[in-house]
């Protein structure tokens, strides 16, 4: 029986038995790579073209809000697997993502995700760890860190924006989506410490103190040299 999941950006992915197929839009070398290397797929091999990756899995299921029932467990599942891919991208890669969003997130087998979006992707500079930004944004789209709150159409910022975007995708997980939004709504019109606002209400929710709860401050730290993705 074959099924195709197309409610993705830039991709597709095709089921048939237990073999899984990722059809993506444009060739995707360092989304492939950052996939298969770390092992987050399992028995996967990469098209020549860099188009396709099939692996193997019991379960593929795109990310939903109905996954935050186990918020604790989906929160620390994807800190693990989204870490662990942008850290290779970083390290090896020399590419990172520009921020993470809810919209394209896989998770295999109920205990690994997987981030497809490569419009994302962004090159980092050697010389100054920065990527080059040639967008507006208006925190659509992503979770916007706060150099990117000031919009201007081409700047540099340190490729540790997307530690800030894997925060508030955390926090998003752990505090759920209508929660989250308000406060979200609020940090994009605060100039000054805005992460503050995200940090308060971290303090007020019964994950305080816990492994997790350090991982997203240290994540969500106003100076993007000073943020962290540290593991559990």
């Amino acid at each position: 029986m074959t099924e195709s999941y197309s409610n993705l950006q830039g991709c597709k992915i095709i089921q048939n038995a237990n073999l899984f197929t990722i059809e993506f839009t444009y060739p995707s070398p360092v989304v492939c790579h950052s996939l298969v290397k770390t092992r987050i797929l399992r028995g996967a091999t990469i098209s020549d073209d860099y188009k396709q990756v099939i692996f193997k899995a019991y379960s593929v299921q795109v990310y939903c809000q109905e996954m935050q029932a186990h918020k604790s467990n989906m929160a620390a599942t994807l800190a693990a697997s989204l870490g662990g891919q942008l850290k290779y991208m970083i390290d090896v890669l020399g590419h990172s993502f520009l921020g993470f969003n809810d919209e394209n997130i896989i998770v295999i087998d109920g205990d690994r995700c997987a981030f497809l979006d490569c419009d994302l992707v962004c090159k980092i500079n050697g010389d100054n760890e920065t990527i080059m930004v040639n967008n507006l944004f208006t925190g659509c789209g992503f979770f916007v860190s706060p150099e990117l709150k000031v919009k201007v159409l081409t700047k540099k910022v340190h490729y540790k924006t997307a530690y800030f975007s894997l925060g508030c995708l955390l926090l998003y997980t752990l505090l759920g989506k209508e929660i989250f939004d308000g406060i979200y709504q609020e940090y994009l019109l605060i100039n000054n410490n805005s992460t503050a606002i995200f940090l308060k209400h971290l303090d007020l929710s019964p994950y305080k103190e816990t492994k997790l709860y350090w991982l997203i401050c240290r994540c969500l730290v106003e100076e993007p040299e000073k943020r962290s993705i540290l593991f559990f």
